[in-house]
């Protein structure tokens, strides 16, 4: 009695709690209108490309140009200061780098690839959370589909229960009966509070994706089932529409090129930049008010940057490397993915769960109704009891198994190739 009064308690806490805080029906392209606006990982990834846009235009930049001057100070005889007038002396220099073997395209087409690979991390952590959001989205419904049954489940007990204990306060039950059912009031009680569990860890899961301050209810309407088809995709189409739009394929696409061109910026580097521009000296050489062009390039007698062109080049072959890989990865996901959706859609000979479900709420009432008037014993009572609860949980289990598994099929071709809106 202590144990079953405890469980009440907590029962009681949790609908109290719940009642306390206002919960938030959204459906799901709702709630993913709200990811996408509240969601601050993709702030951050979103202020990661601005960042990396500025230093794309950066790139485009010349280098500034550089400008010097010599002030007369006179002689060791007679020291003038500043003396640039009349009779002094003053010499300016202005000098202007300029970049040779296409050092500058490379340099920007290195950052408009950055921008790139930006953008593709954008949507690889779009495609993450996706699926993270759309499985707790409907971990969250179906579980809450499950509690709507045990709690039904554990009112109808309780009511069975009073009627036994009046019963047995008559002497017209055996008080073993009135144990019994009490047993199973316990032991669905408890189901019932680990499955609220779940339920709160689901929630808290969706309400930070959402970067909301109250939890969410999930609203869907209809049959769940009927808005994932496979149709007539295949395998190979599947396939070509994963390597089409993953995008951490593409991500890997934009590392292996930014490898490729820092490779020939590397070698690039290797031939001298040249140094242009003017000078002026008033005094200081064979005429005066001397003008004249300057040239300047660097002698690539000790560093010839092999080291650099080395590793650029072994970068370079690993990038090919993992971007290989990647596209065998993608396969392998596509393939898995499609193989579970047809183990749950043919390979188990699953009944049609909608009809079936209907056919054991009728069952399960009417053992209720035979059970109050005495034509079934207790024994088949709680064992139709016992499997009506496990009915309903690994239905729902099943049916967001089957939703998790189309949605993985979304998340490994990178495309959206079912139907969700509600």
């Amino acid at each position: 009695m202590k144990q079953l009064g405890a469980i009440t308690i907590l029962l009681l806490f949790f609908s109290a709690k719940a009642k306390a805080q206002d919960a938030q029906p959204l459906t799901l392209p709702e709630a993913e209108k709200q990811f996408l606006r509240n969601n601050l990982l993709l702030l951050a990834q979103r202020y990661h490309i601005d960042a990396d846009k500025a230093l794309a235009d950066q790139a485009r930049k010349w280098n500034n140009p550089s400008f010097s001057a010599t002030l007369g100070f006179g002689t060791l005889d007679k020291v003038q200061p500043f003396n640039i007038g009349s009779g002094g002396q003053f010499e300016g220099n202005i000098d202007q780098l300029i970049l040779l073997a296409g050092k500058r395209n490379k340099q920007v087409q290195l950052a408009q690839w950055n921008v790139a690979s930006s953008a593709a991390a954008f949507d690889e952590l779009m495609r993450t959370l996706r699926l993270q959001l759309r499985s707790s989205y409907y971990e969250l419904y179906f579980l809450k589909e499950t509690e709507k049954t045990l709690r039904e489940q554990l009112s109808n007990l309780q009511k069975i229960l009073d009627a036994y204990r009046e019963a047995d306060a008559r002497g017209s039950v055996a008080h073993a009966d009135v144990i019994r059912l009490q047993a199973l009031q316990v032991g669905i009680a408890n189901d019932y509070t680990d499955l609220r569990q779940q339920e709160l860890a689901a929630s808290l899961r969706l309400q930070t994706l959402l970067g909301s301050s109250l939890p969410v209810t999930p609203v869907v309407a209809g049959d769940v089932l009927r808005q994932y088809s496979l149709g007539s995709y295949t395998l190979q189409a599947l396939t070509d529409t994963a390597l089409a739009n993953r995008p951490d394929l593409a991500l890997a696409n934009s590392q292996l090129q930014q490898a490729n061109l820092n490779y020939q910026l590397q070698k690039a580097l290797a031939v001298p930049d040249l140094h242009v521009g003017a000078t002026y000296d008033k005094n200081g050489s064979y005429a005066a008010n001397f003008v004249g062009l300057t040239l300047g390039i660097d002698l690539p007698l000790w560093n010839r940057n092999k080291g650099n062109i080395r590793s650029a080049a072994g970068e370079a072959k690993a990038q090919d490397a993992l971007y290989r890989q990647h596209q065998v990865n993608v396969g392998a996901e596509v393939a898995t993915a499609l193989k579970k959706i047809e183990f749950l859609e043919n390979g188990s000979g699953w009944p049609d769960l909608q009809s079936f479900n209907t056919e054991y709420d009728r069952l399960i009432a009417e053992v209720a109704a035979n059970f109050r008037k005495g034509n079934i014993s207790l024994l088949q009572f709680i064992d139709y009891f016992n499997s009506y609860s496990d009915h309903v949980r690994h239905t729902n289990k099943f049916m967001n198994d089957r939703v998790l598994a189309y949605e993985e099929l979304n998340y490994s071709t990178g495309a959206q190739l079912f139907n969700t809106a509600n």
